[in-house]
């Protein structure tokens, strides 16, 4: 949208927001937590949870406007606080304070989490060769009745099939398969 309005190639933020701070991942002692304090109302309530109210009458940091050029300057002090103590506290203390965040998982992690359990997100589809197979459903749910059905077909499983819907004569299939066509 950026682009589309002023025509301005936008700078790569990496997981920053490009239009709030802070709203990006932020390092921790025992990993990364995500915290989204987009708006004046949400940020004071992250530097209360912090423990630091007076950073929103610090000149940098006091209006969406001055945080984005000190961005560096608000992250260091940020993480400053994020490191005195484990991801869950942040995340608990956080979240009662009414600020979006969460812990920015590994595939272990994110795969053990209760949530993705209680979603179904995982999804097993047998194969006679491999057994069950592991798949991932897509997080929107709909009704109960969508899931993964089958494993994705072997190569030229429905050869047959697609060869007849496509109305092709026996010496155009012998010459596909001449041409190990799959």
């Amino acid at each position: 949208m950026w682009w589309l309005t002023d025509h301005e190639e936008p700078t790569r933020q990496g997981s920053r927001h490009r239009q709030n701070a802070p709203y990006q991942r932020m390092r921790r002692a025992d990993g990364y937590l995500m915290i989204g304090a987009a708006g004046e109302s949400i940020w004071v309530r992250c530097a209360e949870a912090l423990g630091h109210k007076e950073r929103c009458d610090d000149p940098r940091f006091a209006t969406t406007r001055q945080r984005l050029p000190n961005r560096g300057a608000l992250e260091a002090t940020m993480e400053a606080v994020l490191m005195t103590d484990t991801t869950e506290h942040w995340v608990e203390v956080l979240e009662a304070a009414g600020v979006p965040c969460g812990p920015v998982y590994n595939y272990q992690q994110m795969f053990a989490d209760p949530h993705v359990g209680h979603r179904g997100l995982v999804q097993y589809a047998t194969d006679p060769e491999l057994g069950d197979v592991p798949h991932i459903r897509t997080p929107v749910k709909i009704d109960g009745s969508i899931r993964v059905r089958a494993v994705a077909p072997k190569l030229g499983q429905h050869n047959a099939e697609t060869f007849d819907r496509m109305r092709l004569s026996e010496q155009d299939i012998e010459t596909l398969q001449a041409q190990r066509v799959e």
